[in-house]
């Protein structure tokens, strides 16, 4: 059943407060960190042939093979801002950062925080790169800038459940394209988090579950054939408020769960926290 809600937005985020760093602060076991980060900068600075010092063979490769210029130049500097964050949180330099990858591309680093191995996500759009970082908490992360148009009716027959439908018919018309994206950054987010992208069943899985609702959590088992390599039961999902006109959803997996007094148990969210990423002497 779909609550509907009094927000002036048509999807209820999460209010953050987005400060500028130069250097992420220590990572804690119940954190994420988000970063947004404008790679416009870096794009400026790097064409393809000067970011060949920056990349891996792998990355510069696959920016090669990017017909488009607007989106090969925001690969790359999605990665060297990648690059950049992980150099901050691992001491590793950055282009000597040397990554692993899943199945379906999903990049990861053997690295071990004090608190658990660093997990790291990320995406880009419009000019933007949004990461995520935690220690041992597995992530998906999505953005989308607006303005972007979209065909509704479209995604509407292709991304959303049977239960996700009751919501979106109460969406007043006003308010369906920005639903309709933010609904697409918690699909594609849960897609990441899983290593498949957007290669799985959307209408299968319910995470536009309620508009009055920034937080929600599905189950992953049956969805997807074979066995797949996590390991957590449940995909949670905050969609996010951002310091810039957009939608962004971070979705994380969990198996962890508190006991309180009475002996019930309930989910371990962990504490999201906001940041622009502003190195020192850089106009961000």
């Amino acid at each position: 059943m779909c609550r509907t809600t009094s927000h002036a937005r048509a999807v209820s985020t999460r209010s953050l407060a987005w400060e500028n760093l130069a250097a992420p602060p220590a990572l804690e076991s119940d954190q994420i960190h988000l970063w947004l980060v404008d790679v416009s900068h870096y794009i400026e600075e790097h064409g393809l042939t000067a970011s060949r010092g920056s990349l891996s063979a792998r990355e510069f490769h696959r920016a090669g093979r990017i017909i488009d210029d607007d989106k090969r130049q925001l690969y790359v500097g999605g990665r060297i801002g990648l690059r950049q964050l992980l150099q901050a949180y691992t001491g590793i330099a950055a282009a000597e950062i040397s990554f692993n990858y899943g199945e379906r591309g999903k990049p990861w680093l053997e690295f071990t925080t004090d608190t658990g191995s660093l997990e790291f996500n990320y995406t880009v759009s419009s000019g933007y790169a949004l990461y995520a970082f935690a220690a041992g908490i597995e992530l998906g992360v999505d953005l989308e800038i607006f303005p972007r148009a979209i065909h509704s009716e479209g995604f509407v027959r292709r991304i959303l459940s049977a239960t996700e439908l009751d919501c979106w018919n109460q969406v007043p018309v006003s308010q369906q394209e920005e639903a309709m994206l933010a609904c697409w950054t918690r699909k594609e987010a849960y897609g990441k988090l899983l290593g498949v992208g957007i290669r799985y069943n959307m209408h299968q899985v319910s995470l536009f579950t309620g508009l009055h609702s920034d937080a929600w959590c599905s189950g992953i088992q049956g969805l997807f054939e074979g066995e797949l390599p996590v390991n957590f039961i449940e995909a949670c999902g905050v969609q996010v408020e951002l310091p810039v006109s957009g939608a962004a959803t971070v979705m994380y997996g969990t198996s962890a769960f508190a006991v309180n007094e009475r002996g019930s148990r309930s989910k371990i969210a962990p504490q999201v926290l906001a940041y622009v990423f502003q190195p020192a002497g850089d106009n961000v």
